[in-house]
């Protein structure tokens, strides 16, 4: 380097006394050989027709180093030619990393290139202490603190080097148990259970729970001032945390001075500000009251309460502030919750974005928050449940940033991530109660866009055999009627069933419209036409009464009523809202062959418990009946249970009355009801279509119109079947999978257990 000054100090000295400052007519480069005379020039800050002196000629000096490219520049003169002489820096050919267990060389490389040595990139002696640095922080964060790094450099021909890292990783440090002191009220086993770091158990190989970082132990001081604090120790400090490492580097032991303070309860709870609302409307929402203990997470549920209260308004930005004064002595905090609701501001313009198929009108169909009208939180939430409940896509943001220049103006933004809403299915699939299933399907759930639903559906396992075809035309109306029909064919062998044996014909078309009465209700009205045709070998008792009063083919209209309300924040694995539905399908008397109905209620809740465990419980109730003289519900319209979609653990459609070959027979009644703990595996975009569950389903079916059938003939809750287990719900790109292990809680003798069942690919 001093070399190199020395060689511009020269250049600077003879311009500047031994001749007169020159113009430029040419310029020539010496010394190139791997970087183009372009890339030079480029860089240089002086054109031929440029005068050069001595302030010029230091500045193209100082603009050609600072690339990073030369150990040596030199300004020369020829006449009025400009002669640059450089010495180039080696290129890095190539970097070799030797010793690296527990960190790969691709991550350690990408460290590198970030700090400005990469392969192909000039070689500056004076970034290796940088760069042995750099790769030392890598491993720190890691946990390994005893490492050492160690460079060599090897030169190549055609002015190149090689750089190889020698990497001495050690062992890496591990928490030691925290120490506390100060803790009166709490033991430190307890306060331990806080943390997140501390001594990994001998079953947990692969948690990093024993690894330290600043920013994990800076979350766990939080949740020990959080845990406190919500106990009622409102003047909870931390005095001091001190974090040591052992002098083989092996043990980091983390020691953190407390004061716990004193217990309090709540005294006086006031509201002040510019309330907006009545007083004893917004004391309504307070999750505190007075002689309780003290509670920050109450405080701060108070909080959200409140301001999600004034947003319904407009005011959007409404600031909550919970004021505690501490009366020390009578251990007692009095809160004021002060109210400023700041500007209500109104909505400018409503942004869409992400929807690469689904259209703008789709999306503004099921907003409840419009233009130009007052910002309210409550409209965003139900907006943003309703695009969820669409199942177009897998997440759905609604952002309200401030109009720039103005403090009454949001834009709303709603950022869309659309799923593959439609597949082009045809395979093979299996399933555990239905056997092989061949599918060819075409399913569209958003059809060019426009929210519509097509199907086309090809289905055959060991009993059935199924064709479909559907189209739901959303928003028919400008009401919002939707308007659906559909073609189906279905052939059943019910004996491959494991049923009576019988064999069904079934053709169908129907007609309907889906209603909405308010936002989150639908009525849907249909009619069906309806063509049956039976045949069988050896018919049962039941089966010949049927024939006997009905014969083998029917013709029946039927009217298909349903009432939904639907709160769910997503069709796909919903964390919480509901969904529940009433349907009733009846034969029209008069112009149908036969005269019965069949009416079903269910109803599913989910409650989220964390961030990623979401609770579910179904239910569901169902009876069939006749309303003719001495008619009967139609027997293969009968109800059934058992199987991966009811009650997991025992055989399909396994529980209930048998007949005098002891088949199932199915019924005209049915309970069933479900609780499940859902959660996913991972929290990238690929965790989003898989969850794992833990579960226990109870049901049982029974027959109240048939006396010679063996067993629930009569309606007991001592006859529902339990079991419990734990499942898999993936969807995949190929169609649903789901799998359950099961146990039977309290299987008796007769009952066809199933522990393990799955299905792959779609069945109907």
């Amino acid at each position: 380097m001093m070399r190199t000054r020395l060689a511009a100090f020269l250049l600077f000295l003879t311009v500047a006394t031994g001749a007169q400052a020159f113009t430029i007519e040419e310029i020539r480069i010496r010394g190139l050989d791997r970087i183009a005379e372009g890339t030079v020039l480029n860089y240089l800050p002086l054109e031929v027709g440029d005068e050069v002196d001595a302030r010029a000629s230091a500045d193209a000096v100082e603009a050609l180093f600072d690339t990073g490219f030369f150990d040596d520049v030199a300004l020369l003169r020829d006449d009025d030619t400009l002669i640059i002489a450089v010495e180039e820096r080696p290129a890095i050919a190539r970097i070799e990393f030797v010793g690296n267990d527990a960190v790969a060389s691709d991550r350690l490389r990408e460290g590198l290139t970030a700090a400005g040595l990469g392969e192909g990139q000039s070689f500056d002696r004076s970034l290796l202490a940088t760069i042995e640095r750099e790769l030392e922080q890598q491993y720190f964060a890691l946990g390994y603190y005893d490492v050492g790094v160690e460079s060599t450099v090897s030169p190549l021909p055609r002015n190149r080097i090689s750089l190889r890292l020698d990497i001495e990783e050690g062992q890496p440090a591990s928490v030691q148990p925290v120490r506390f002191i100060g803790n009166r009220d709490f033991d430190t086993d307890r306060l331990r259970d806080r943390f997140q770091m501390g001594p990994k158990p001998w079953w947990a190989f692969l948690s990093n729970r024993d690894k330290y970082s600043r920013e994990r132990l800076s979350a766990d001081l939080q949740r020990l001032r959080a845990f406190y604090r919500d106990r009622g120790y409102a003047d909870f400090r931390i005095e001091s945390t001190q974090v040591t490492i052992s002098p083989d580097r092996q043990r980091i032991h983390i020691t953190v001075n407390l004061d716990e303070g004193q217990q309090y309860t709540v005294g006086d709870i006031a509201l002040a500000g510019d309330l907006i609302y009545p007083e004893e409307e917004l004391r309504a929402l307070l999750e505190l009251n007075s002689g309780e203990i003290y509670n920050q997470r109450n405080i701060t549920d108070t909080v959200e309460a409140l301001r999600d209260k004034l947003g319904e308004r407009g005011y959007a930005f409404a600031r909550i502030n919970p004021i505690p004064d501490l009366r020390e002595a009578e251990r007692i905090v009095d809160l004021t919750f002060f109210i400023d609701p700041a500007d209500r501001v109104y909505v400018r313009r409503i942004r869409i974005s992400g929807n690469e198929t689904t259209r703008d009108d789709v999306i503004r169909t099921e907003l409840r928050q419009y233009e130009g009208t007052w910002l309210s939180t409550s409209d965003l939430r139900e907006s943003e449940s309703r695009l969820g409940r669409l199942g177009f896509f897998s997440d759905v943001s609604i952002d309200t940033p401030r109009v720039p220049g103005t403090t009454d103006q949001v834009d709303v933004e709603v950022n869309a991530t659309e799923r593959l809403s439609g597949s082009l299915r045809a395979g093979v699939g299996f399933g555990s109660g239905e056997g092989v299933i061949l599918n060819l399907g075409v399913e569209q759930d958003n059809v060019f866009g426009t929210g519509d639903r097509a199907e086309f559906v090809a289905n055959s396992d060991d009993a059935d055999t199924v064709y479909r075809l559907s189209y739901l035309e959303r928003n028919f109306t400008m009401s919002g009627i939707d308007r659906r029909y559909a073609l189906s064919f279905r052939d059943r062998d019910a004996g491959e069933a494991d049923l009576a044996d019988y064999g069904l014909k079934t053709t169908r078309a129907s007609y309907g419209y889906r209603i909405p009465v308010t936002a989150n209700d639908r009525v849907g009205a249909d009619l069906t036409f309806e063509d049956v045709s039976l045949s069988f070998t050896d018919p049962t008792r039941i089966e010949q009464r049927f024939v006997d009063r009905n014969g083998t083919s029917n013709t029946n209209i039927l009217a298909d009523l349903s009432w939904t309300r639907d709160t769910r924040n997503s069709a796909v694995f919903p964390t919480r809202g509901g969904r529940q539905s009433t349907s009733l399908e009846v034969s029209l008397p008069g112009i149908s062959d036969l005269e019965y109905y069949r009416l079903t209620y269910e109803q599913s809740r989910f409650f989220r418990l964390t961030d990623r465990f979401t609770l579910a419980l179904d239910g569901t109730l169902s009876y069939g009946d006749a309303y003719g003289t001495g008619e009967t519900l139609p027997f293969y319209d009968n109800f059934y249970a058992g199987g991966i979609r009811t009650v997991r653990g025992f055989e399909l459609n396994s529980l209930g009355p048998r007949d005098e070959n002891n088949d199932p027979t199915g019924g005209n009644v049915r309970a069933l009801g479900r609780a499940e703990v859902r959660f996913p595996l991972a929290e990238d975009e690929e965790g989003n279509n898989l969850r794992l569950t833990s579960f226990i389903d109870a049901g049982q079916v029974w027959d109240r119109e048939h006396e010679d059938l063996n067993g629930f003939t009569g309606i007991s809750l001592s006859d529902v079947r339990y079991s419990a287990g734990v499942g898999l719900i993936y969807f995949s790109p190929i169609g649903p999978f789901t799998m359950s292990v099961a146990q039977p809680l309290n299987a008796e003798s007769g009952d066809k257990k199933q522990p393990f069942q799955f299905t792959i690919g779609a069945s109907f």
